[in-house]
């Protein structure tokens, strides 16, 4: 069941002011020693609006360690962050698919406001998070889109693979278990929606990454989307051979915000940056 907030976007909750001040630096082991130091207290506050490290107020579940990194610094760590902001002038359109309650999606639209930016959660309550923190904070080029992206059009079901607490974070697409969604193809949302080329394609999608990226052959055979930030979850291989094929190649970005080539085994439920040629 969706938690009410304890509070509302325009009285967020008052963090440690120890915590705003570690916020606004990136350090080594940030999020393990904010966690150590701050955890259990944050944990306390519950459901409630804060004010996120990037900027935005969001309504979070602070008892949940994954929405309190958003607070501490860059969720996951500050690498896709630091790449984000080093390329923002070429990045005008950004898909997030897997938006959940928004983590990645409320720093694309405080570090590239001037981004458009199509997100993609078939789950009805993860969901109404993120169109609570589009409203709060006026983010006018965001649109929602509620269903999941596949290789074939049509329904299916979101089923949780977590408990309660994950907001949706684990859930995975079922073909007969859980909440009824819809699906759709990229390529046809691209035409649909009148976009010409993708610059940042966050893909995250609990292991239905490759039926995604299956979804969008015609647009990856044509370069139209220049970069996709992946998680390389039990399909890891399968994607990067199609990505591959087309012509991308793989990156793991350091946490200092550059690039190196992707090269051996590689880690389940990491992730990489697909690039297409240039």
């Amino acid at each position: 069941m969706n938690k009410p907030a304890h509070n509302t976007p325009g009285d967020p909750f008052c963090l440690p002011l120890a915590l705003r001040l570690l916020a606004r630096a990136e350090f080594p082991y940030k999020l393990g020693l904010c966690e150590h130091i701050f955890g259990s207290r944050l944990s306390k506050y519950g459901v409630g609006w804060v004010r996120t490290s990037p900027g935005p107020v969001w309504r979070l579940d602070l008892a949940n360690p994954t929405h309190r990194w958003i607070v501490y610094g860059g969720y996951e760590g500050p690498s896709l962050w630091r790449w984000l902001r080093a390329n923002r002038a070429s990045i005008g359109t950004i898909v997030d698919s897997g938006a959940n309650i928004g983590q990645t999606l409320l720093y694309f639209a405080a570090y590239l406001p001037q981004a458009r930016i199509i997100a993609y959660e078939p789950g009805r309550e993860a969901r109404s998070w993120v169109e609570e923190g589009i409203a709060a904070n006026g983010f006018a080029s965001v649109t929602v889109v509620a269903a999941g992206l596949s290789s074939e059009p049509g329904s299916s079901h979101l089923g949780s693979a977590g408990v309660a607490e994950t907001h949706g974070s684990w859930n995975r697409i079922h073909p007969t278990e859980g909440e009824a969604i819809s699906l759709v193809v990229l390529d046809r949302e691209l035409e649909r929606l009148g976009i010409q080329r993708v610059d940042l394609w966050k893909l995250d999608v609990e292991g239905h990454e490759y039926e995604a990226l299956r979804g969008a052959s015609g647009s990856l055979a044509a370069h139209r989307i220049r970069a996709i930030y992946m998680e390389l979850g039990d399909t890891r291989n399968e994607c990067v051979t199609l990505l591959s094929q087309h012509g991308y190649t793989g990156w793991n970005i350091r946490d200092s915000g550059r690039l190196d080539p992707l090269a051996g085994p590689m880690t389940q439920w990491g992730n990489a940056l697909f690039v297409a040629p240039t």
